[in-house]
C-alpha cells in the first residue's frame, strides 16, 4: 500500500519538477543573473557559475583522468567485477569549497538549469576523451518516489538531459527503479553504505521496452560507488550488457 501511494504521489511530483525546473529555484527566478555559489552578478558568457568559482572547482588535468579515478574507487571499495566498461568525471570532490556548494544546491534548491550545464560540460569531456563507443542510451539513476517528492525533481535526469544534448543518445528514465527509501548516505563507511544499497534497485517489469548493449550511467557524485554498482547491477539484470559510469564528480582514492 505505501509502496502504491510512493509512486502515485511519484508521478504527481513529475509535474512539480517540472515547474521547478522551470522556475530553477525561486533565488534565481528572482536573481537569474548572479552565481548559485557566490551570488556576484554574472557577466557574459557566464552561466549559472562565475569564474572565480568555476577556478575553483579544480577539474581534473586531462579527459581520461576522471575516469580513471572513478575506476580506482570502485575497485578499492568492490573489487575488479563492479568495475565499469568505461568511466567520466569532470572533477576532483572535496567535501567543502566551490564546487561542493554548487553540488549542493543542484540537489537541494531545484536548480535543474545547473544540473543540465554540469550535464553539457560531462558530455564535451565523454567527447573529448573519445566518445562514448556503441551506447544504446544515457541512464540516471533514479529516486524513489518519496524523495522525488521531498527534491522536486533528480538531479541525475538533468545531468543526464544535458549529456544527451550533447552526445545525441536518448535518456531512459525507466529501465530500473528505486525500490527500497534509503537516508542519506553522507557520513557513512562502506559497510554501511553496502547494506544501504543492498537491494534498493531493481529492473522496471511493469515496463514493456526493454534496452540491451551498453549504456551510460549517470549521477552527480560518486564516493566509495555503492549507489552506482547496485544500480549497475539492476541493469544488468534488466538485459543490459555493459554499463558505463559519468558523474560530475568523484572522491578521489590515493594510488
Amino acid at each position: 500500500m505505501i509502496e502504491r501511494l510512493a509512486h502515485s504521489f511519484g508521478a504527481l511530483s513529475r509535474p512539480l519538477g517540472s515547474l521547478a525546473q522551470s522556475l530553477g529555484g525561486l533565488t534565481h527566478l528572482l536573481f537569474p543573473q548572479v552565481c548559485v555559489v557566490c551570488r556576484k552578478t554574472l557577466t557574459a558568457p557566464e552561466q549559472q557559475l562565475c569564474s572565480a568559482c568555476l577556478t575553483d572547482f579544480a577539474p581534473f588535468p586531462n579527459p581520461l583522468a576522471g575516469g580513471q579515478a572513478v575506476i580506482r574507487s570502485v575497485n578499492s571499495h568492490f573489487g575488479l567485477g563492479a568495475i565499469p566498461s568505461a568511466a567520466w568525471s569532470l572533477y576532483p570532490y572535496r567535501s567543502n569549497g566551490a564546487l561542493h556548494d554548487a553540488l549542493h544546491a543542484m540537489k537541494y534548491e531545484g536548480l535543474f538549469p545547473l544540473g543540465r550545464l554540469f550535464g553539457r560540460w560531462l558530455g564535451e569531456l565523454v567527447q573529448s576523451a573519445g566518445g562514448p563507443g556503441e551506447v544504446e542510451a544515457i541512464v540516471p539513476v533514479p529516486l524513489h518516489p518519496l524523495k522525488r517528492i521531498e527534491r522536486s525533481y533528480n538531479q541525475s535526469e538533468a545531468i543526464a538531459s544535458g549529456m544527451a544534448e550533447v552526445l545525441d543518445l536518448p535518456v531512459v528514465e525507466d529501465a530500473i527503479e528505486r525500490s527500497a527509501y534509503t537516508g542519506s548516505q553522507t557520513g557513512l563507511g562502506i559497510t554501511e553504505r553496502r547494506k544501504n544499497m543492498a537491494g534498493v534497485f531493481r529492473p522496471v517489469t511493469r515496463n514493456s521496452r526493454r534496452i540491451s548493449g551498453r549504456v551510460v550511467l549517470v549521477d552527480d557524485v560518486l564516493t566509495t560507488g555503492a549507489t552506482m554498482v547496485a544500480a549497475a547491477s539492476a541493469l544488468k539484470e534488466a538485459g543490459v550488457d555493459e554499463v558505463a559510469f559519468a558523474v560530475v564528480a568523484v572522491t578521489e582514492e590515493k594510488e
